[in-house]
């Protein structure tokens, strides 16, 4: 009898051992990113099917909505390890270096095509290879697009009209002095509090790509919208130089090409998409200004643009700026 207790014990021990060898065999990859829907999302579930089909040991689990923490803390999680990918705005690698800010100046970009050749050329490439002295490794540059102005008191065609507008924006520098150059309040405050404050009005707008704005329905809190694409936001995509380093060359691979071909099409979704968001909108009460005077809105903020280039360095400026 204690034969045969032996020899079960044993066989499940041998059945335990080969399960867990089996689970070790999948690469489990955490992706965390501060949306909870709209292009950065489905582009996150776009990467998640194409890694995993090109690599049936690859485990990719997305955590939308900010579940594993805000961007900037995330940032940290990538440095220690303890989260793999990310996908941001550039506000929070500006914390950790300066220059990414320069991708943040009001008006530096124009347009997609002006984008597309910046961040796919030599500009985006060196920015993401900087990336790896904070111990992260930069793969492609996705998008939340360009920026635009909400608020609840009035159209705002010129920054005339918005002036003393207490407006939310992220903790950075360089969206907070453009506002406060342009005439208005500038207050940061973490984009989980945002819906309620508007709600109540203890501020009076706030500032997002059209993706945000219309995934976080801003159109139940908010009655004016002005297309001033003021700044540009790109959604670069990040994995931890911990977790890099541990892979072999063949999945480094994997995951650099598919990022880059996620980009394409993250990209293209979202620009494809923001027309019909924008309609959306107004039949849900929004009142649209298309016809933003952005001459107005550039040189109310070229204080901050100035002040910017200098610190970053106007030859970089003028690189992006004169990429056609």
């Amino acid at each position: 009898m204690f034969k045969k207790l032996v020899l079960a014990a044993s066989l499940v021990l041998v059945g335990t051992t080969s399960a867990l060898a089996q689970t070790a065999d999948k690469i489990v990859i955490k992706v965390g990113y501060g949306t909870a829907g709209g292009p950065i999302h489905e582009g996150a579930l776009e990467l998640k099917k194409r890694l995993e089909g090109a690599n049936s040991r690859l485990d990719v689990q997305v955590f939308p909505g900010g579940a594993l923490g805000s961007e900037g803390e995330i940032i940290g999680q990538l440095q220690t390890g303890m989260t793999d990918m990310l996908m941001t705005t550039t506000g929070p690698l500006g914390q950790q270096n300066p220059i990414y800010y320069v991708l943040e100046t009001p008006y530096i970009f124009i347009n997609d095509a002006q984008v597309d050749k910046v961040l796919d050329g030599p500009a985006g490439a060196k920015l993401l290879k900087g990336m790896e002295a904070k111990g992260l490794v930069g793969l492609a540059f996705w998008e939340n697009g360009f920026r635009h102005l909400t608020n609840s008191r009035s159209a705002t065609k010129t920054p005339e009209d918005a002036k003393g507008l207490k407006i939310r924006v992220m903790e950075n520098k360089v969206h907070l002095l453009a506002f406060k150059t342009a005439g208005l309040n500038p207050t940061p405050m973490a984009w989980g509090e945002v819906y309620a404050a508007l709600q109540q009005k203890v501020i009076d707008g706030q500032e997002n790509p059209i993706a945000v704005i219309h995934s976080s329905k801003l159109y139940e809190v908010q009655k004016y919208l002005a297309l001033t694409g003021h700044v540009y936001s790109p959604a670069p995509i990040i994995v931890s130089k911990k977790r890099w380093d541990q892979m072999p060359k063949e999945d480094q691979e994997i995951f650099r090409k598919t990022a880059l071909e996620v980009a394409q099409f993250q990209r293209k979704i979202n620009r494809d998409a923001e027309e019909a968001k924008i309609k959306e909108m107004e039949a849900k009460g929004f009142t649209v200004t298309r016809d933003v005077d952005k001459a107005a809105w550039q040189k109310a903020m070229q204080p901050a643009f100035d002040e910017f280039a200098k610190e970053f360095g106007k030859d970089k400026i003028d690189a992006i700026i004169n990429t056609k």
